[in-house]
């Protein structure tokens, strides 16, 4: 019992130094473009089964591009619903359809994204790579307003190769579900606190949605840019590293997108993010060794990809700390465990509170929220240990995916676009 609790006071101990150091960083803003930009954005839209997302997608992204010069590249990994037909019906020149077919289709995310990558080379075979910003949106997915304008600002300066925008999970105003509001929680404010604090130790992360990426950069890595890894776009983020490549983040890129309202989908998605960590811990060494990450760099990057691990051991000292709680409570409860059991749960519900809280503060500048929302979200904040506990199925089953040799792409289906 003595090892388990001495484990869980360090597990403790490095979270919430880690949380005091996020919580405080700053965002490095860009101000939209207001001059010519000779950028062009090859727009990458990997689509499976988007029957019900992928029309208001792209009148969202064509009303967002106005008259600029871009390519737009759907492609379809051999759907067996309506979504080529409803592609189809948009008539703008700048869209492309890549159809893919069995046995050459639902090879995972990354296979469609190579497929489209060797296409955008050769389209613009003549033209300056560093001027081309390959971007990729999910299917569900959609920017602010003025998106291209602060990607123009990233990219006026040569020496920014890749940047993330700010990842905001659709709420619908309409109806409170707990599950979404703890993906928004969990995103919008948590993610965005870490990727704050990776600009100041240059390991910024790309995300699956809301990518900008050089064309010149990704040309540069070896073998394809996105690997058969589950978490392909960690996997391209390490490999940029690597080489040297600086990734950007500004909390005033936003791309919007679904979240899951279905538990049971939320697992299979999580389970697929951490075997996909697990997968890339084969970059240790080159991390390690690497002359291009800073030393703080490294750090940041083991701690991010020892995660699955950390989870694991501490599903069993959750398990475990949850027996000997219940065993003080029944058979030696007395003042000083009385103390002790609440200092536990103030220890628990506080980073929660205080990301929800900020998160209040932050929604309000992009969106109305009536003050009852606010009052249960704030609420919902001392809840966020047991959205943690929610993954632990996630993890398990993770591991024991990896472990047996089953790699497949686990696909989320999206819901209605409301």
């Amino acid at each position: 019992m003595l090892v388990v609790l001495v484990i869980s006071l360090i597990a403790t101990s490095i979270y919430f130094f880690y949380i005091s150091l996020i919580r405080n960083i700053k965002s490095q803003e860009f101000e939209p473009a207001t001059n010519y930009s000779p950028l062009h954005y090859a727009i990458i839209i990997p689509c499976l089964n988007e029957s019900k997302v992928i029309e208001a997608t792209l009148e969202r992204l064509l009303s967002n591009l106005g008259n600029r010069d871009a390519s737009i590249y759907l492609v379809d990994d051999d759907s067996d619903d309506d979504t080529v037909e409803k592609i189809k019906k948009f008539t703008d020149k700048r869209i492309k359809l890549i159809e893919k077919k069995k046995p050459n289709a639902q090879k995972g995310k990354g296979h469609s994204l190579n497929l489209v990558f060797e296409q955008i080379k050769q389209d613009f075979l003549h033209i300056d790579d560093k001027s081309i910003i390959v971007t990729i949106i999910d299917s569900d997915g959609f920017l602010c307003d003025d998106a291209f304008y602060i990607a123009d600002s990233i990219f006026m300066d040569p020496t920014n190769d890749a940047a993330q925008a700010r990842v905001k999970i659709l709420r619908n105003k309409y109806k409170y579900n707990f599950l979404i509001n703890f993906q928004d929680i969990e995103f919008f404010e948590i993610i965005d606190n870490i990727q704050r604090f990776r600009m100041h130790t240059d390991t910024v992360g790309l995300g699956g949605n809301g990518q900008f990426t050089r064309l010149s950069a990704l040309k540069e890595l070896e073998n394809t840019p996105w690997s058969p890894c589950l978490l392909e776009d960690y996997d391209l983020t390490i490999r940029m590293l690597l080489n040297g490549h600086k990734i950007i983040y500004t909390g005033n890129l936003i791309i919007f997108q679904q979240g899951l309202t279905s538990y049971k989908r939320y697992v299979k998605q999580r389970s697929r993010w951490v075997q996909g960590s697990i997968q890339c811990i084969k970059y240790v060494p080159k991390i390690l060794s690497s002359s291009n990450i800073p030393t703080v760099g490294k750090v940041e990057m083991l701690y991010f990809l020892l995660q699955p691990f950390m989870n694991l051991i501490n599903i069993f000292i959750i398990a475990v700390s949850a027996y000997l709680i219940l065993s003080y409570i029944i058979f030696h409860l007395k003042i000083h465990t009385l103390i002790s059991l609440i200092l536990m749960l103030l220890i628990t519900v506080y980073p929660g509170y205080i990301f929800s809280k900020r998160y209040c503060t932050d929604i309000n500048r992009i969106t109305e929220t009536t003050k009852y929302e606010m009052i249960l979200i704030k609420m919902q904040g001392l809840l966020m240990y047991v959205y943690t506990l929610l993954t632990i199925p996630s993890v398990l089953l993770a591991f024991f995916r990896q472990i047996f040799g089953f790699k497949s792409w686990i696909k989320t289906e999206r819901e209605e676009d409301s």
